[in-house]
């Protein structure tokens, strides 16, 4: 028995006439006498348009320097949740028309074109435009809300597209040719679950957009009916303008128009951030300065341009405006844990530990070893030592090969005044392992080692390796200090 389609409302029907969603054919019996209308229609016009433009803008993006390149992503409007966040709204629609190299602009196209054909002809280039668009939003909101990745591709439209096909041939199989009965419905409905079981398992394949697209495509799909009453008896809907197809027209046209404009802003910016790295690499500090002003007069919203005004403001010791800088950054890149992490260091810097530990601590999460080592520099500032050894550890349980971690750590076992966290064997341990990384090419990791060796009663070759220390930096007071000491202990 076949499925029953459910009518709308009559009040909703009436409306979506009035918006131009029922602009198919009549919903009445045709008069039997009268010259039949000349049927003009461009089935999968919607269909070939998109495919266009997709294509068009991954030639844009190959000349800019490639479509796999983040830069180009992200300038071209790619889904990156922090930007959107942050106003970024445009990254709503992009991504549905980017595509990461040609293979998967390639699958993602015949996919397209296949399931267009079969759904454009039954909902028109007006209904389905809207469909596609709003799907395909659909699927980069999710996207960005349920994942921290940089994100581009079609599939969350073409996942609506297919639910609009389950949707249509469960509710109305009487607008679905006899020769198409098998692709929806059911049909689709199997391809549909293959894919989400593939998109579970397999590596790089965005399953949030394929989700968030699929629900808004059922969802739509079960709002809006499909235009033609019987494709088999060849009556379609006459070929005249379907006023529903300027809305997804006016909001993709505003998102090309607002990426383009920000892609120029962007590449005015880069020039600015190139010009003054250039000039600090130079020894011209100073004049850096200038060029990071105006980029940030042309987007004050932008965090690299204050992240790069704070380290100059580090640099000459300025921490108040470094602060302020690196405040601006984090505000604008609120889940970057970088910028956390450069906020912290200008307060460190301030001797403010209390300030620093605070925005480590609101930083943390997700777990990172670079802010468990600065959350264990900052409890060490702050005489928490036990605090420090657990951040230290935590750190090293991500990752082990830090030697800067195990250098601190190392320091605290070896000269911790709390008996309870004195621990020789560690330090050495820890203080060795920081030296063997660096290539004993780093002077205070070996005075750290010339430490662990005294707390293990090794005084001698505490002198010996406090004396490499002392080579490398012959100005550094205590170095010499250590040294003597330790030569002292040593009967030396």
């Amino acid at each position: 028995m076949p499925v029953q389609p459910l009518p709308a409302p009559s009040a909703i029907r009436l409306l979506v006439i009035k918006i131009g969603w029922m602009d198919g054919p009549s919903l009445l019996p045709t008069a039997p006498s009268g010259p039949r209308p000349v049927r003009r229609h461009y089935p999968v016009v919607a269909t070939y348009v998109i495919l266009c433009l997709n294509v068009f803008i991954f030639g844009l993006m190959t000349a800019a320097g490639g479509s796999k390149n983040v830069n180009v992503l992200l300038n071209f409007g790619a889904s990156y949740g922090p930007f959107f966040r942050n106003g970024q709204y445009w990254r709503l629609v992009m991504p549905m028309f980017l595509h990461i190299g040609f293979a998967h602009l390639a699958v993602n196209m015949f996919a397209l074109c296949v399931l267009g054909a079969y759904l454009e002809p039954l909902y028109g280039y007006g209904r389905f435009a809207l469909l596609y668009v709003v799907s395909g939003m659909g699927g980069t909101l999710l996207s960005m809300e349920a994942s921290s990745n940089i994100a581009a591709g079609a599939s969350g439209a073409i996942f609506g597209v297919a639910g609009a096909m389950l949707v249509t041939g469960l509710l109305h199989p009487e607008v679905v040719p006899r020769r198409w009965k098998n692709v929806f419905g059911g049909g689709i409905l199997a391809a549909i679950v293959v894919e989400l079981i593939f998109g579970r398992f397999i590596q790089h394949i965005d399953n949030w957009a394929h989700l968030g697209g699929l629900v808004v495509g059922l969802l739509l799909a079960r709002l809006i009916p499909p235009a033609a009453i019987n494709v088999d008896s060849a009556r379609w809907s006459e070929s005249r303008f379907q006023p529903v197809v300027l809305l997804p027209a006016a909001v993709v046209l505003i998102a090309f128009g607002t990426t383009a404009n920000i892609y120029a802003k962007t590449q005015q910016l880069a020039r600015l951030l190139a010009e003054a790295d250039r000039l600090e690499a130079a020894g011209h500090a100073d004049r850096a300065r200038a060029p990071l002003e105006e980029a940030k007069r042309i987007d004050p919203r932008n965090a690299r341009v204050h992240e790069e005004l704070g380290g100059l403001a580090l640099a000459r010791k300025d921490y108040g405006d470094a602060i302020r800088e690196y405040e601006a950054a984090l505000r604008f890149n609120h889940a970057s844990p970088s910028e956390s992490l450069l906020l912290a260091t200008a307060y460190v810097e301030s001797g403010d530990f209390a300030k620093a530990r605070e925005v480590l601590e609101k930083a943390q999460r997700p777990a990172r070893a670079d802010v468990q080592e600065m959350l264990g520099e900052v409890c060490s500032g702050l005489k928490l030592y036990t605090e420090a050894v657990q951040h230290y550890q935590e750190a090293l349980k991500l990752s082990p090969d830090s030697p800067l971690t195990n250098n601190n750590l190392a320091w605290i076992y070896a000269t911790c005044e709390n008996p309870q966290l004195r621990d020789p064997h560690a330090a050495l341990e820890h203080a060795l392992r920081a030296v063997q990384l660096t290539g004993w090419r780093q002077p205070d990791f070996i005075d750290t080692l010339a430490a662990a060796l005294a707390a293990n009663g090794e005084f001698k070759l505490a002198a010996e390796t406090e004396a490499k220390a002392a080579q490398m930096e012959p100005g550094n007071p205590g170095f010499q200090e250590s040294l003597a000491r330790y030569r002292k202990a040593a009967g030396l």
